[in-house]
């Protein structure tokens, strides 16, 4: 294995001495609502980021979640109650996430949603945990996320993972009979970590090879001449390079890979999804990318159901969703929803528990389970290929990963 999947990381600390001080503000609060299961709303804070670097993959889902609840009031909530939110935004900064975590969780909201990103999420997790209120990242992939041990067991996380869309792009270039990769490793945020771990677990084992492997910090200012050189100078050239990076940086290498005469296919997570990658690499072609959906942007998909989410999107917020990562925040809802139907208390226990029973969840891309009692994030989630070729986006096909390899960091979703 290359890359640890479990490094020392500044989330820890600020992790740490966030929860701490949540402690004490939440015991002179009460912390937690007192009377949830006389209630006739369900409360779920949001803190997300509406600003920063991680708002492109943070707003949207967010908006996807909001139009999801509207949708369920309307028809009459859940056994009844109402959804009420309440909104902080973290402004993409780990201190401010755990700050708007203490601060809800003293409002007396049952459940919390935190950002896009293991890392960024790290510090309001620590509080819902201490505080035993469960959270959900609204798509984090880092599996440590997820893994009832890193962060604790009211942590959830309403994305398949990093771990499968690295998995399922390995399995997918396997079928296509690619049997050499070079990794091309953004080491910036523990989600590109994982990816690149867990595609080259899942070539290795499919009876792939790694002929070679270079890394990058990443962020949004990229420049990866040294290593593209490096790579344009292999003989032979591999089948294809695996970029485990997010946008805007792994858009920026992309095109700078091509800039610079490669001209192997280039396949990445899904986080390189969205209107910001097209934007970037212009007409660049023989790129793919394992997403969460096809639409919008996207063409060759046929899905009424895809359809129908688009267009209550754009009915609502005047604009159709950017990327997939909007599906997910209101494919969260609907999990949290079905879970909740039934439940008389909303004390943190009989929450968490309720969502870790693991029920299939209808969503726009089919149906889906969400957690279990082991995994807390969703379980069989059906990544889409997508081709981007000269200017365009294309669905390929639909890739399911039926397992996970275990690289004994602990992921409980492996093995």
């Amino acid at each position: 294995m290359l890359y640890s999947v479990r490094p020392k990381t500044p989330w820890k600390a600020a992790a740490a001495v966030v929860a701490t001080a949540a402690v004490t503000l939440l015991a002179a609060c009460g912390g937690g609502s007192d009377d949830s299961s006389d209630a006739d709303e369900i409360v779920i804070g949001f803190a997300t980021s509406e600003s920063g670097n991680m708002a492109p993959f943070d707003v949207e889902p967010t908006q996807a979640a909001m139009l999801r609840i509207d949708q369920i009031n309307e028809e009459g909530g859940v056994d009844g109650k109402t959804i009420r939110t309440v909104t902080r935004d973290v402004r993409s900064s780990p201190e401010t996430v755990g700050t708007a975590a203490t601060e809800l969780i003293g409002e007396g909201v049952d459940l919390l949603v935190t950002p896009c990103d293991f890392d960024l999420s790290a510090p309001g997790a620590s509080v819902a945990q201490s505080a035993e209120v469960p959270a959900i990242s609204i798509c984090a992939g880092d599996p440590k996320m997820a893994d009832l041990t890193t962060l604790g067991d009211f942590i959830f996380s309403a994305n398949a993972g990093s771990d499968v869309e690295g998995g399922s792009g390995a399995a997918w270039a396997i079928d296509q009979g690619w049997q050499s990769a070079y990794i091309l490793q953004d080491e910036s945020i523990e989600y590109t970590k994982s990816a690149g771990a867990y595609f080259q677990a899942t070539f290795e084992e499919l009876g792939g090879e790694v002929v070679g492997s270079d890394a990058f910090p990443g962020g949004d200012s990229v420049n990866i001449a040294s290593q593209a050189a490096r790579l344009r100078g292999m003989s032979p050239q591999p089948d294809f390079v695996y970029v485990a990076s997010w946008n805007p940086g792994g858009a920026t290498a992309i095109r700078q890979l091509r800039e610079a005469g490669i001209e192997i296919p280039i396949l990445g997570p899904a986080a390189l999804d969205g209107q910001a990658l097209l934007d970037i690499v212009g007409n660049a072609s023989d790129i793919y990318y394992t997403g969460f959906a096809c639409y919008s942007y996207c063409t060759g998909a046929d899905s009424s159901e895809l359809d129908d989410f688009v267009s209550a999107y754009d009915e609502e917020y005047g604009a159709e969703p950017s990327s997939a990562y909007a599906v997910l925040g209101y494919s969260m809802v609907s999990a949290i929803a079905d879970a909740l139907a039934g439940i008389d208390d909303l004390d943190g226990p009989t929450v968490r528990d309720a969502l870790a029973e693991g029920e299939a969840v209808s969503t726009p891309v089919g149906e889906v389970t969400y957690f279990s009692e082991t995994c807390h994030k969703i379980i069989d989630f059906p990544m889409s290929v997508i081709n981007v070729s000269d200017g365009a986006m294309s669905f390929v096909t639909q890739q399911r990963l039926e397992t996970l390899p275990d690289l004994g960091d602990g992921n409980a979703c492996a093995g």
